[in-house]
Order: C-alpha cells, then structure tokens, then sequence
C-alpha cells in the first residue's frame, strides 16, 4: 500500500522543484517555458509567502518527494480554485493518477471547494482525456491564446464541481472492487433487426441467414439468426466500459456458440474472474438466452487491465 503525503511547500524543497520545474518536458506545457533562474525561482517563492490565494505542496509517495502540486487563485467566497501538477518522478507507475486524486481531495475534503478548474495547452490533449477520466468536463477552450514555438495555441479551460467529484469517487471504487478473482457481473442486452442490419454492413457478413426470416426458416431456424459476434461483442462493450472498465484490452477470447440468437431475445451476459495476476485478468465469460434459459455463448478472456487499476492506493484513499 502507498503512503501519501501532500507537504506544504517550504524553502527546504526549492532547489529540488526548481530542477523539476526546468526539465524540458515540464517547461513545455508551461506557459512560461524559458529555463528559470535560481534568483527567478527565489523570488517566486518569497512572493508565494504572503500570497494567502494560493497554496504549493511537494507531493511525497512512501517517503519520497516525487511532484509539485499547485492551487491558485482560491476564493474562498465562491469556494473554487484553479490547480496544475507536474511529476519529479514519471518512472513511477501511475503516480499522476495518485497526484490527481491527492489534489481532487484536498480540493473538495480539506478547502472544501465548490469548483475546481485547470488549464491545458492543445497539444497536451493526453493530459485533456486524462482530467476527464476523473470527472473533470471541458468547460470552453481559448482559441489562439498563448504563443509557444513559434505557434499560437488554444488553450482547454477544464472544471469539475464537488458533486461530480463524489460520483467519480464512487465509480472508481466500484471499478477497483471489481477486479479480485471471484468477482462478477452481469448485464441484460438484446439485439434488433436494426441492430443486425447496421453489423451486416460493418461486417461485410450479409449471409441470409441473418438478414432473410424464411431463408432462416427454410434452413430450419425458428426466425433470422443475430451474428455469432454481434452477440460477443456484449463482452469487449463491457470489458471496456463496466468491468473492470477504461484501459482494458484484449488478449484473447475463446468463443464456443452453443445456440442460436433470435432478434429481440433477452439475454443475460455473465462475467466471473477466475485469476489476477498483476495487470492479467483471466475471466469466465457466458451468455445466457432468459426467453429459452439456454447458454448461448461460453467462453474464457485474458485481458490486460488498466494501470489505474493496479492502484491499491485508490481504494483505501478514495
């Protein structure tokens, strides 16, 4: 388990964050990215000092200052602040998604904020996708506004309020309970016409079997049959988006169809882990047709899980 600490900023860590601050793929994303002096970053600090609307922490995992933490323009009337965050260590694995949920709760437990905001470059659009996995939305974007490398940027104006950050919290955990072995879940699906149709065109699969009732009837089905992997495909939805959710992929899916699938069929898709070895999941994967209570799809997944979701830390800090 990771112990975390968010320590204020004194002079004792100044030479340290200065030569985080001057690494160039820090100083890029900044909006000052000229390489800053000992006497700038001095100044800096002993203006911080008496500036009561903003607030620095060096960020230290298990013992070691490893990034900066920054809250500025706090209005404690409106309750709401804007943040930024760099890593002095981005050898450690997941460390800006310890740093992000560090700051969201500091933001929203300790200041007991209402909004918090931040800014990102255009061409940090990684960083973008990565506030709203945390419940951070895109709130407008400031078009041709900062001027770096020869170039004009927009800039992404981000914000997430108190509630969203409680929804969030909630929605990772149940993410991060999800992945022990024993574990499982299930989700209700059917699949239309429409449905087959729209596959068929995806696909290039227009056999008649799927697309003709009395071509199916003929071949002795009771009605047109939904795609073999139409009906798999409930797996890699919920791989990706529930269980155990974003950053997942694929290693491998063994599919055996063990009956057919009509359209509008209710079906019950079960999922069972059966291992976790580091970031490998293995996982029993079913589907079941409610109608006829009959198996339709068996079958086993390894997939590869997110990093965030090797995080332990997150279930016992969030």
């Amino acid at each position: 388990m990771n112990d975390i600490n968010l320590l204020p900023l004194t002079s004792a860590y100044l030479d340290l964050i200065l030569e985080w601050r001057n690494n160039p793929e820090v100083r890029r994303n900044m909006y000052t990215s000229h390489v800053i002096s000992k006497a700038e970053h001095y100044a800096w600090f002993k203006k911080l000092e008496s500036d009561n609307t903003k607030q620095c922490f060096i960020f230290v995992l298990n013992g070691v200052p490893s990034g900066f933490i920054s809250f500025v323009d706090i209005n404690l009337n409106s309750k709401s602040a804007t943040w930024a965050f760099y890593s002095g260590n981005t050898s450690v694995r997941g460390i800006g998604s310890l740093m992000e949920v560090s700051a969201l709760n500091y933001a929203f437990s300790t200041l007991g904020l209402h909004k918090l905001s931040c800014e990102v470059l255009e061409f940090n659009n990684m960083v973008v996708r990565f506030h709203e996995k945390y419940g951070f939305h895109v709130e407008g974007v400031f078009k041709k506004h900062h001027f770096s490398e020869g170039e004009y940027w927009d800039i992404y104006r981000l914000a997430i309020f108190n509630e969203e950050w409680a929804r969030c919290k909630l929605e990772i955990n149940l993410k991060k309970q999800s992945i022990s072995p024993g574990s499982s879940y299930r989700e209700n699906v059917f699949f239309t016409n429409e449905n087959i149709i729209g596959f068929s065109a995806l696909s290039g699969d227009c056999n008649q079997i799927h697309l003709n009732k009395q071509y199916a009837i003929k071949n002795g089905f009771d009605n047109n049959l939904v795609h073999g992997f139409l009906v798999g495909s409930v797996f890699s939805k919920v791989f990706g988006t529930r269980f155990p959710g974003d950053g997942c992929i694929y290693i491998s899916q063994s599919l055996s169809f063990l009956s057919p699938v009509y359209p509008d069929d209710l079906l019950e898709a079960s999922f069972v882990v059966l291992s976790k070895i580091g970031r490998k999941l293995v996982v029993e994967t079913s589907i079941t047709n409610l109608h006829s209570n009959k198996k339709v799809i068996d079958g086993v997944a390894e997939l590869l899980i997110s990093m965030d979701s090797q995080i332990g830390y997150l279930n016992q800090y969030l």
